[in-house]
């Protein structure tokens, strides 16, 4: 049978996609443990839409002998990676022995990438969840409110996930993991951008310690329709917060695009098959004119591999059937 972790029906999809260039991360390869979205949350915000079913029950569905192929096929290429970001379509840390993955990507890769774990904080409470993240060099953790009717109003957790918990276990993180912590906070307009919100996240981020904190933005199609705050209320998050506090830019246009896989059409497949783009997103994310992403974006719609949708009165492009590649 092999070295195994489960059973995953893939299609045409593996578990990698990219590089992309990423606001924070530089080329960011992408590791996508989920076959379809899975998650403890439905976040009002999620460009993946509300959760079908909410769950903290872990489980193993990778099969390790193929994820290992699938990176060694792709270091054969020679790309420029940064980062290898285990986040995709699905809460990540509901994945059991992820540190048999990421020793997988360190081995394979000989410590050449950093490993980043993106993860919504929800089962950090959880010691063995916290061991199994100990031999990442990032993680980014999210925490969109710390008044728990805000949290439950923003990220609508299983019932058994509260803020308590939440805080406790990005607190423990601190205390255990050595690597670099980036907080994330999705600021969304009229919900979490009071000075209250701004208060009560600057007394949860002395406990935390993260040694950054990103306030995100809803710039993509979100599941539930909401906006960005005024700049003046992103500005006074910004300073109750604290001075590691800052929106992230985007790095897109100062990467060197020549390291870039060549292979548009695959690559903007498979970044829009995490999250939904215009064509000026396409065009800033891969450095390409706007008139040469539409005429890929024309062959694809020909093709019936991607559809538009409208989100916010822009059109947005989305994958036909995400798993059918």
């Amino acid at each position: 049978m092999g070295e195994s972790l489960g059973i995953k029906k893939r299609g045409d999809m593996g578990y990698f996609y990219g590089p992309v260039p990423s606001r924070r991360l530089g080329f960011s390869l992408g590791v996508d443990l989920m076959s379809e979205k899975t998650c403890s949350f439905s976040c009002i915000y999620c460009q993946l839409g509300f959760s079908k079913k909410r769950t903290t029950r872990r489980f193993e569905c990778v099969n390790l002998n193929s994820f290992k192929h699938e990176f060694k096929e792709i270091l054969k290429h020679k790309k420029h990676i940064d980062y290898v970001t285990i986040s995709g379509s699905g809460e990540p840390t509901l994945h059991k022995n992820l540190d048999k993955i990421i020793s997988a990507i360190k081995t394979i890769s000989h410590n050449k990438y950093q490993v980043c774990v993106i993860t919504n904080s929800s089962l950090l409470y959880r010691r063995q969840v916290r061991q199994e993240l100990k031999q990442a060099d990032l993680i980014i953790p999210s925490l969109d409110s710390a008044v728990p009717a805000t949290f439950r109003k923003i990220n609508r957790p299983c019932k058994s996930i509260q803020f308590e918990k939440v805080l406790t276990g990005l607190t423990a993180l601190r205390k255990e993991f050595k690597g670099k912590i980036w907080l994330e906070v999705m600021l969304l307009k009229g919900i979490n951008d009071s000075l209250r919100e701004a208060q009560a996240m600057q007394k949860a981020v002395n406990l935390i310690k993260p040694d950054r904190i990103h306030l995100n933005l809803p710039v993509r199609p979100p599941a539930k329709k909401v906006l960005s705050p005024s700049k003046k209320n992103i500005e006074r998050f910004r300073k109750v917060v604290g001075d590691t506090a800052s929106v992230p830019f985007n790095r897109g246009k100062n990467i060197e695009l020549k390291r870039f896989d060549p292979n548009l059409a695959e690559q903007i497949l498979s970044y829009i098959a995490r999250r939904p783009a215009t064509v000026k997103d396409l065009a800033s994310v891969f450095g390409c004119g706007v008139k040469k992403i539409e005429n890929f974006l024309l062959l694809l719609l020909h093709n019936c591999r991607i559809r538009e949708i409208i989100r916010g009165k822009k059109k947005h492009y989305i994958l036909n059937d995400k798993r059918k590649r």
